[in-house]
């Protein structure tokens, strides 16, 4: 394995970062976050359902506009009506969505609103559509013009880190999920979920990142669904990621960088939230000096762009992400951007494939199988 010396430097940055943050994952659970802002965050009551079931959650007390907060209780600080569901996929997992029924002035069973569904990015959470202002947040935004606003979560992150009968702290089995698991079971989940819950015909969809991903190849899986999308609003949409100009992309192109990533990363969870890394963020993120860290490690993910990063938001944005993931999904971009290419995930071997995938091995994700109306 052979590469130049910036290359080194950018991996051990990237490998230092992934580490540290790696280790303090494993050391704390997710359920004291706001612990170093003089309060304790809380999670999501657990509902257990087949199908889908709901909960009302309220926020009282608190001032929003400084508070580290779970999205629920970010949408009921901010004066909207939220509901958490949960939903289980063919597989066994179990999603949580959130939902702002409608906006502050809007209320009413006689107003008719259109669904919209958004999705996050890669190590992101509903908590990304929130966290601003109600004036500058997407959710907020689109309730108070009319929408019944839902948010998704893919598996493995804050709020969707839950199995029918797997332990994601102790069954590595868990983690054995990539980009094709939520365009096959995720995102139609979720969708058909939300359909059934309003008794809409269809929908609007909005992606950030690996949620543009994961909808694209859905049309490989469930060609049907395209039929409920009314417009599918893709944002930094990826799906041939080759040209990603990220210090991640341009490692990822090194020979032998996937089997690095593999032995160290490959079999387990990705850079969850958890109490760690939530009093990194409140002691480093919310300092004008020491800012710039946090914006750093957003840079080596996302590549380097600050006159289109809001420092403000810094404090915010790191309370929140990375939310976690499985470390294949992580190798899965990789595999992406060194091979140029829109697929599955390689297991690395015929057999491995095909357990996963089927006796087809690696699919191949076609753009024009995306048949509903798209807006980029």
């Amino acid at each position: 394995w052979t590469c130049s010396y910036s290359s080194i430097t950018m991996l051990t940055t990237l490998y230092s970062v992934l580490v540290i943050l790696t280790l303090a994952s494993t050391s704390t659970s997710s359920t004291s976050h706001g612990l170093c802002d003089g309060f304790i965050r809380t999670t999501n009551t657990s509902i257990l359902s087949p199908t889908i079931k709901s909960q009302e959650i309220k926020s009282e007390g608190i001032d929003c506009e400084i508070a580290n907060l779970p999205t629920i209780e970010i949408i009921r600080c901010h004066g909207y009506p939220a509901k958490a569901y949960e939903v289980t996929t063919e597989d066994g997992y179990i999603l949580t969505m959130h939902r702002i029924e409608h906006g502050k002035s809007n209320a009413g069973d006689d107003f008719w609103r259109p669904v919209v569904f958004l999705q996050h990015d890669f190590l992101g959470s509903s908590a990304d559509f929130v966290i601003q202002h109600h004036s500058k947040s997407l959710g907020f935004i689109l309730a108070d013009h009319g929408y019944d606003v839902w948010m998704g979560n893919f598996r493995g992150n804050t709020y969707s880190r839950k199995h029918a009968t797997l332990n994601p702290s102790r069954d590595k089995h868990y983690w054995d999920f990539t980009i094709d698991e939520m365009a096959h079971y995720d995102l139609p989940a979720m969708l058909t979920a939300v359909l059934e819950e309003t008794t809409e015909g269809d929908l609007m969809f909005v992606g950030h990142g690996v949620g543009t991903t994961a909808f694209m190849a859905m049309s490989h899986y469930r060609p049907d669904l395209s039929q409920k999308i009314r417009l599918a609003n893709l944002m930094a949409p990826m799906a041939y990621i080759s040209n990603t100009k990220s210090p991640m992309g341009l490692i990822a192109r090194e020979e032998g960088i996937l089997e690095f990533f593999y032995n160290w990363f490959g079999d387990g969870e990705l850079l969850p939230s958890n109490t760690v890394i939530d009093c990194l963020a409140s002691m480093f993120c919310k300092n004008p000096a020491t800012v710039g860290l946090c914006s750093e490690l957003v840079f080596i993910f996302a590549g380097f762009d600050s006159e289109q990063l809001n420092l403000t938001l810094m404090d915010s944005f790191m309370h929140h992400s990375p939310a976690g993931s499985s470390s294949k999904t992580l190798l899965h971009l990789l595999q992406l951007i060194n091979s140029g290419e829109f697929h599955g995930y390689d297991w690395g071997s015929k057999q491995a494939n095909q357990e996963h995938h089927g006796e087809e091995g690696v699919p191949t994700y076609h753009l024009y199988d995306v048949e509903s109306p798209v807006a980029v």
